[in-house]
């Protein structure tokens, strides 16, 4: 495991409304970008067997930005200086609050804590304070979120996406909630073990289309046997209480909103969920 110190715990508050999302951080002119593109990226393993092998075949039939190759924790240190190198892995960032993801960032700095939190190039949240306490745990949902990290990427160039992190981020969460209303089209899942506290009631009296509270083993298996007819609402809760729905097939993001604090999906969160789709 990885943690990034931060130089500055002052730049964490400056940029906590930015840091918890399936999402590209930098722009398509930025330094930092263009640094990456001329990249090769390399998955660092984790040494579960589980992730590391879903996160290499998602690499290997999903990732197109860079060249890529598989490389140990161990070549990892020795490679960190090397500004031709960007890595991907789960990480935890550390300073005033503690946050965990699996993040893209570009090589070239000689120590792991000379990194600061917006040296991130995209991030997606692991859902820690839920069913996913160990950074690998992450690994039955693995595949959509390299998937969705390379559609932002991918969403940053074509609509040639700049500005700070924050403005990179709201332009993106527009154009997730621009595709909401499909939603009502599929059955939604809601996971058990996310849901904790609301009944299929309680959810029933909200929200007015198909949906099935379930096991997150049916949501692994959907998303490993690309089951059509579903999207699932994922919460990515470490320190910000984000919340994604996605489409298991292609990992696209169809919905993103998030609040600054909180552990717990409660009924407001459905209720704005529906008030997306309806819009």
């Amino acid at each position: 495991m990885i943690r990034f110190k931060f130089l500055l715990v002052i730049l964490f508050g400056f940029y906590m409304n930015v840091g918890f999302s399936q999402l590209s951080a930098v722009g398509h002119k930025s330094t930092d970008y263009i640094q990456f593109k001329a990249s090769t990226t390399y998955l660092v393993t984790t040494g579960n067997v589980s992730f590391d092998a879903r996160a290499k075949y998602s690499m290997e039939n999903f990732w197109t930005a860079t060249p890529f190759e598989i490389i140990s924790p161990g070549e990892f240190e020795k490679k960190l200086s090397d500004p031709t190198a960007s890595f991907l892995m789960p990480v935890v960032v550390s300073g005033d609050k503690t946050y965990h993801y699996l993040a893209l960032f570009n090589g070239g700095k000689k120590k792991i804590w000379k990194y600061k939190y917006t040296d991130m190039l995209a991030y997606c949240p692991i859902n820690h304070y839920q069913n996913e306490p160990n950074l690998t745990d992450c690994s039955f949902r693995v595949k959509n979120m390299i998937q969705s990290m390379a559609q932002a990427m991918d969403s940053v160039k074509d609509n040639k996406i700049s500005g700070n992190s924050l403005s990179i981020v709201k332009r993106l969460q527009k154009k997730y909630n621009d595709k909401a209303s499909k939603i009502k089209e599929k059955t939604l899942l809601f996971c058990k073990e996310t849901v904790v506290g609301l009944s299929k009631s309680d959810i029933a009296k909200i929200y007015p289309y198909k949906f099935e509270i379930c096991s997150q083993k049916k949501i692994e298996e959907i998303i490993t046997e690309k089951t059509e007819g579903y999207y699932y609402f994922q919460p990515g809760i470490t320190v910000n209480k984000s919340m994604f729905v996605f489409d298991p097939v292609s990992g696209e993001v169809v919905y993103f909103t998030f609040k600054i604090q909180g552990t717990k999906i409660k009924t407001s969160d459905i209720k704005k969920l529906v008030e997306t789709i309806k819009k």
